[in-house]
């Protein structure tokens, strides 16, 4: 029981056990770097597989964005002025048991204007048969000059787009680790974790998600939804958030991918 990264250019394919449960993609076909879609084992995805939808076209799966970075947005798809994160380079390591995909790139304007340089790592590890980790570093580094994040709930850093079977408006739901359930016990609440869940193709499934705790003003504020988002969202709720020209910003998150149960509470204790 391994894992195994396959490169297709830019894009790394992540199999485990010999079977597709995700991909890295990296392609500039699309505005910025994202995973999608997120498989079981029998090959149903937690996450919405399209990756051209028409309803907010950029919550792919899993992904990164800020709605206002020195006033470009780099969330929506077609934000003005927009902004892109064109992946540069992309290593791939590991074992089997931990693999791990690098994602260097840059945060630009449509007209090739840099704001910032991100180092991106994804983490692939195995908590059990029915639960799979994914760890994402993401540093973000203020090279070209300063910056200022916006107050804006258009933004992560982290998203997450839930399958439609489990969104909370057609019959999941999800909880916090402060007791919150769904958006009016959840949105704009601070939680160490939320943990979406529902029946999808007759099984249940769901996702967790882990702020750490070494990321600024932890714990993490949740702009999360019942139409199914769920984003790591401090910039809103807590203010903007501020670097010099040489600075940098670290975000440590950890998503578990789980079928039939899940106790993130209990689970939260070994991050």
């Amino acid at each position: 029981m391994s894992f195994e990264l396959k490169r297709k250019g830019n894009d790394v394919d992540v199999y485990l056990d010999g079977r597709l449960f995700t991909t890295c993609v990296n392609s500039a076909d699309y505005k910025a770097p994202f995973m999608a879609p997120v498989l079981t084992k029998d090959g149903v995805s937690f996450t919405r597989p399209d990756l051209r939808h028409r309803e907010h076209p950029h919550q792919r799966s899993v992904f990164v964005g800020i709605g206002d970075v020195n006033g470009y947005d780099f969330w929506n798809e077609n934000g003005k002025p927009l902004g892109l994160i064109r992946a540069k380079s992309v290593e791939t390591s590991g074992d089997g048991e931990n693999v791990y995909v690098s994602v260097s790139s840059v945060w630009q304007g449509r007209r090739g204007k840099k704001f910032l340089d991100e180092e991106r790592v994804y983490t692939f590890s195995k908590v059990s048969d029915k639960c799979v980790r994914v760890d994402i570093s993401l540093k973000l580094s203020a090279n070209y000059g300063s910056i200022k994040f916006g107050k804006t709930k258009e933004a992560g850093p982290l998203g997450i787009r839930v399958a439609d079977e489990m969104r909370a408006d057609r019959g999941g739901s999800f909880v916090n680790s402060e007791g919150g359930v769904n958006e009016d016990g959840c949105w704009g609440k601070t939680a160490r974790w939320c943990n979406y869940s529902g029946v999808v193709s007759g099984k249940k499934i769901g996702i967790a998600a882990f702020d750490h705790a070494g990321n600024e003003r932890y714990p993490t504020a949740w702009h999360v939804r019942n139409y199914g988002l769920m984003a790591l969202n401090n910039f809103y709720f807590k203010g903007g958030y501020k670097l010099k020209k040489g600075e940098s910003v670290t975000y440590n998150f950890t998503i578990c991918f789980w079928e039939d149960s899940f106790d993130a509470e209990a689970y939260s204790s070994s991050l």
